[in-house]
């Protein structure tokens, strides 16, 4: 009702209503991605809040509802395509049992991008140390080399950035922004 800033107003009332559901009860562990359901269609969610204005709170209620019943499923989507990404990669890669790259690629599975220094400081081992097992994933296809110009050497898995952009497609995520 209110635009105390100016900029980033809708982004701190999206904030609030992630505390209101995490204060409910509604929510433990999540954030919800209401935003992303909200602003997929900006005409109806300006219609809503419009309508909120007028003292008419039924259009903000079922948008925010619906908005968060399309979150939950498409992310629940992003978890499966991410799992069925991890599970081919058990089938992909040949490496020993007790090797580096099972931690590794469980990883990758949460940090589809990295560097040595991270791989490193996540699985408590020398950066040299990492290097070895970043080049064995690589050298099997799970992931793509590429030097970031002044940035260092990076690893990326190109699947599960392609799951992730498959999953902003789906939540509409706005272009130009």
């Amino acid at each position: 009702m209110i635009h105390p800033f100016s900029d980033g107003n809708g982004r701190t009332g999206r904030a609030l209503a992630q505390s209101m559901l995490r204060r409910r009860g509604v929510t433990r562990n999540v954030a919800v991605p209401v935003s992303a359901g909200l602003l997929g269609n900006i005409p109806r969610y300006h219609d809503a809040l419009t309508a909120f204005r007028g003292g008419n709170v039924t259009p903000i209620v079922r948008a925010f509802s619906e908005a968060s019943e399309r979150a939950v499923v498409n992310a629940r989507q992003l978890v499966t395509d991410i799992d069925t990404v991890r599970n081919e990669w058990n089938s992909q890669v040949k490496a020993r049992s007790n090797s580096g790259v099972w931690p590794l690629i469980d990883l990758i599975a949460r940090r589809p991008v990295l560097d040595a220094a991270t791989v490193g400081k996540e699985l408590g081992i020398s950066p040299t140390n990492a290097y070895p097992l970043l080049h064995t994933l690589t050298e099997q296809g799970v992931l793509r080399k590429k030097a970031e110009h002044g940035r260092g050497v990076f690893w990326r898995s190109d699947e599960l950035l392609d799951a992730i952009d498959q999953f902003a497609a789906r939540a509409g995520r706005r272009s130009g922004t």
